[in-house]
């Protein structure tokens, strides 16, 4: 069965696809561990299909997802996943997520696929049922005969194709994945990301708590960004990015003598990097166009056109410094 197949398997049973408003709404949250603070005051309202939680690591990402599934209670503020308030409705919480946890690993002394159906057992399938979905998810997974050798001998890539499969035995409607692509090689890596994605494009709403920003940007398009404890971004990908303008710069014969005066002419953002070389903020193809007719008209030599775009590294690294100020 392809991911596609498997996936559309599962939105036709839990009624995922098309379901949209927030469903991850945090409030003044703050939690204790150890007798020491670890969410401080954490607030966001979350509703994107795959969603990046996205800090260093102590930045309070794993016992906010342990407050998101009931596992941790909260000392103050209120947390509710799929719109049920928790501790309170933790077990249908929980029946309705999939979990692949940083630190567990499959269950040893047994082969993958008797892995995945023990998992489902655990959620209250019978065994059949169990092991009929369990099949289904390692099919969709792309796990051939691997699934009948024993898991001890597993590569990291398999045990982690392993350990996503028991998260989804049980067709949840949401995935919460703790750093799935640690110590997978790129090319690895990749191939479960896309996997993911998959999931995702059909309906299952993600939860990705990662480290590695390639990953969240590859999946996401929300973020929740930490650091010691508290948010400092919290929404979509594209605001946190900005509107898609650029600084350009422009580099050729007298083009910052000729060519700078006449774009901050035309009500354009320009600046002369000296004699050779101009800056200008483009706000789209009408001042790209307005561009090339200047140069045109002043018979200009462009040899040189590149961007300054800002990264989506930058963007992050931006968010994580105004919110610790």
């Amino acid at each position: 069965m392809t991911p596609n197949a498997a996936a559309t398997d599962v939105t036709s049973a839990t009624g995922a696809t098309g379901a949209t408003g927030p469903w991850i709404e945090l409030s003044g949250v703050q939690l204790d561990r150890g007798g020491r603070p670890v969410l401080r005051g954490v607030d966001a309202v979350l509703s994107g299909r795959a969603i990046g939680l996205v800090g260093a690591n102590g930045a309070g990402k794993s016992t906010l997802i342990g407050a998101l599934l009931g596992v941790l209670r909260a000392k103050a503020g209120t947390v509710r996943l799929l719109g049920l308030d928790l501790p309170a409705h933790a077990q249908e919480v929980r029946t309705r997520c999939g979990v692949m946890a940083e630190q567990a690993g499959v269950f040893p002394g047994g082969s993958g696929v008797e892995a995945v159906t023990f998992a489902g057992q655990l959620t209250g399938l019978a065994r059949r049922e169990s092991l009929r979905r369990a099949h289904r998810a390692l099919d969709a997974l792309a796990v051939g005969e691997e699934r009948y050798r024993e898991t001890s001998g597993y590569s990291t890539g398999m045990r982690q194709r392993c350990k996503l499969a028991m998260s989804l035995v049980h067709d949840p409607e949401v995935l919460i994945l703790d750093e799935p692509t640690v110590g997978l090689d790129p090319p690895g890596r990749l191939q479960l990301l896309e996997l993911i994605r998959e999931l995702r494009n059909e309906g299952r709403r993600i939860l990705l708590s990662t480290h590695i920003l390639h990953d969240a940007e590859f999946l996401c398009d929300e973020l929740l960004l930490m650091d010691n404890g508290a948010v400092t971004y919290a929404g979509p990908i594209s605001k946190l990015m900005g509107p898609k303008d650029e600084t350009l710069i422009a580099r050729g014969r007298g083009l910052g003598t000729v060519l700078a005066p006449l774009l901050a002419g035309r009500g354009i953002e320009a600046s002369s990097a000296g004699e050779h070389e101009v800056r200008f903020h483009s706000r789209g193809d009408e001042d790209l166009r307005l561009f090339w007719s200047l140069v045109d008209e002043n018979d200009l030599e462009v040899r040189k056109l590149q961007g300054s775009a800002l990264s989506f590294e930058d963007a992050v690294v931006g968010a994580m410094e105004r919110g610790s100020v």
